[in-house]
Order: structure tokens, then C-alpha cells, then sequence
């Protein structure tokens, strides 16, 4: 009897690695073919080239991630490809961009998301109608209604034992302008269904989503790290010991008036010097005291956006850096908004007391 139960566990470890063998033999093929593809997309020389061979990436992505124990697979297109996986294994998203003839950009995505009903991963495709949506900022979204982008980075954080994912994007849009956005994504309460734009930014209750449009020609910082913010502190005057407000009140009103002084002797006259520099320390030391302090914390920091001439509001092609540097910190469940970041170089070899900005990157997937 032991020896049938034996080969019995025997058997089954065998069917059980025969099995595993054949899964990523079959992801190993599916991720070969899918690479072929999206080299296609960006390397074909026609617009309909590129848009056939994409539709076809499409499909077998979307056949590949509908297979077993497709989620353990680890996806690997370089930089043609942004593939990022939530820590908590809830949820995958894929997302690249097709650039036509004209220079003009449009995304594509798929997310790959955990059922909790069923416990299966479902797959939804993300259809780009970010140039026909008005509300761009306020609208919360679908995957059939999607503001494309090229995530780049996943944040994950949590709060009162619920997380919040927060992605960060790029889209080359054309030949005039580019954005970034910083897009909340949830998903619908026991489903899979995936939200885009949430309201989790404070004080901004209409505020699903953060849209930076700017010129092409520009480069606008847009990364979560950790950087410093610098706190501004009212520091309250002491009082002096020993002597109150009415002490000091009467002890002046006492005093006699006119020309003479203590025991009638004439007072000396002042000079005007004198009763400008007594009256300047007089109003210094009602001033209020501050103190600034810098405080390190994780946070998306990312460049203010303005116009480079007056009155071009609205035209974002003439949009650049206007110097401020921006910060978005997770508190309580929200992100909230200063504007008194200091983005630093931490490295001591080429900025010793953290006082240079850090040199600025482009776009990982703006295409040539």
C-alpha cells in the first residue's frame, strides 16, 4: 500500500512539472511571436503596416494573458512595452504607443486584473479617447473610455487597511505637444472591472486625474520619490520677565511731559537718526519670527507648467517649466498639493550640499 501511495506522488509530481514545462513553453512562444510584433509597430515603414501589426499584438496578447498561470509570467518587451505588476499580484497593465505618419500619438493598453468572485485574472483592452475627452481632469473613466498614456511608474500606497494606485504617464500626443499624468486607478468593489481617476487629491473635490500639457520641445520632470519639502513655522514672541503689557503701559504714561524731565532738568534733544533707528528696532521686534525647516519624504514631484508668453492661456504648445517645482505627498488618504518642494541630487560626489537640481531625463518610450 505504501509503495502504490509512493508511485502514486511519484506520478502526479511528474504530470505536475510536465505541466509547469508546457505553460512556459507556450508563454515562452507567445512572448517570441509577441516581440516580433511590436517591433513591427514601431519599425514598419506605413501607417498601415504599423496599425496591422498592432491589432494583431492586440489579439495574441490578449489570447496569452487569458491562459493559465499566464499572470507568473514574467513579460519582457524592453522599451517598447511598459509592463507594470501591482505588489499585491491584484492587477497587471501594458501599455505602448503607435506614432503615425503625422507624428501623432496614440496608446494602447490592456490590463490584466484579479477577479475576487471568481478568482481568475480577467483582461480588459484599453481603447485611447483621450482627444475627444472635454472634462480631462474631472471624468472618471473606463477601459472603453481610456485617457491613453504610457505608465511608467506604479505607486501603491495604503491607508485605514485600503490601498490606492496611483500611475504616472507620458503621451507624446504631436508634434506641437506632449503630456504627463498622474492617474488613480481602482477597480470596482469585488470585481475587476478597472476605474481610471479617482478623487483622492485634497482640497480638489473635482479633481479625478493631473494632466500636464506642454511643448514638445520641453522637458517636464514628473517622479515619485523621496525629495524634500521645506515647512515654514511661526515662531511666537516670549515675553520679556518680570513686566506685563499694563506694567510697561503705565511705566511709559508716567512719565512727565514737556520740556523738562525727572526733577525739571531740560531733556536732550534727539536726533532724528536716533528716532528713525529706535523706531526701525521697535517694529522689528513686533515682527513675527519664522523658521524654516526641510523635512525628507516619498512623494510625486513634479514641474509647475505655465506659459511662455503672457496671454498664450490654453495653448499648450507654448507651455514650459516655469521654475516652481510642484509635490503631490500621501496623507490620510489623499494626496495633497505643495508648492514648496526642493528636488535635490543625492549624490554627494557631484552635489555636496544638496543645493543643484537633478539633471532631468526624457521620456523612456517617446518614440524617434
Amino acid at each position: 500500500m505504501a509503495n502504490k501511495s509512493i508511485l502514486i506522488w511519484f506520478v502526479f509530481v511528474l504530470l505536475f512539472h510536465a505541466a509547469s514545462a508546457q505553460d512556459k513553453g507556450l508563454m515562452a512562444q507567445y512572448q517570441s511571436d509577441l516581440v516580433q510584433l511590436f517591433d513591427q509597430t514601431i519599425a514598419a515603414p506605413t501607417d498601415n503596416e504599423r496599425y496591422h501589426a498592432n491589432e494583431a499584438a492586440v489579439q495574441l496578447l490578449t489570447e496569452a494573458l487569458g491562459a493559465d498561470n499566464s499572470f507568473r509570467w514574467e513579460w519582457d518587451f524592453g522599451n517598447k512595452v511598459s509592463v507594470l505588476t501591482s505588489p499585491d499580484k491584484k492587477f497587471r497593465i501594458f501599455t505602448w504607443p503607435i506614432v503615425n505618419d503625422a507624428g501623432e500619438y496614440e496608446c494602447f493598453g490592456i490590463v490584466q486584473a484579479l477577479n475576487e468572485r471568481t478568482k481568475e485574472y480577467d483582461v480588459y483592452q484599453l481603447n485611447d479617447r483621450s482627444e475627444v475627452i472635454i472634462n480631462r481632469q474631472e471624468d472618471i473613466l473606463s477601459p472603453d473610455r481610456w485617457y491613453g498614456a504610457v505608465y511608467q511608474e506604479l505607486i501603491t500606497t495604503s491607508y485605514d487597511g485600503r490601498t490606492y494606485y496611483t500611475l504616472l504617464g507620458w503621451n507624446g500626443v504631436d508634434n506641437l505637444t506632449q503630456r504627463k499624468v498622474i492617474e488613480p486607478i481602482c477597480f470596482k468593489s469585488g470585481g475587476s472591472m478597472p476605474q481610471f481617476g479617482q478623487n483622492l487629491f485634497r482640497k480638489e473635490p473635482n479633481l479625478r486625474r493631473v494632466v500636464l500639457e506642454y511643448s514638445h520641445n520641453a522637458m517636464v520632470t514628473l517622479r515619485y520619490e523621496e525629495q524634500y519639502l521645506r515647512f515654514t513655522e511661526r515662531i511666537r514672541a516670549k515675553r520679556r520677565s518680570g513686566q506685563s503689557f499694563f506694567s510697561s503701559l503705565f511705566s511709559r504714561s508716567s512719565r512727565p511731559r514737556g520740556r523738562g524731565r525727572g526733577r525739571g532738568r531740560p531733556s536732550r534733544p534727539v536726533s532724528t537718526a536716533a528716532r528713525t533707528s529706535a523706531a526701525v528696532q521697535k517694529n522689528t521686534s513686533n515682527r513675527p519670527a519664522y523658521k524654516t525647516t526641510d523635512k525628507k519624504l516619498r512623494m510625486i514631484i513634479f514641474d509647475q507648467v505655465a506659459p511662455q508668453v503672457p496671454g498664450m492661456e490654453g495653448l499648450y504648445q507654448y507651455y514650459v517649466p516655469s521654475g516652481v517645482e510642484m509635490a503631490y505627498v500621501f496623507s490620510d488618504g489623499k494626496w495633497e498639493l505643495h508648492d514648496s518642494a526642493q528636488g535635490r541630487a543625492t549624490d554627494k560626489k557631484l552635489n555636496k550640499d544638496f543645493d543643484k537640481p537633478i539633471q532631468k531625463q526624457p521620456p523612456a518610450y517617446q518614440v524617434e
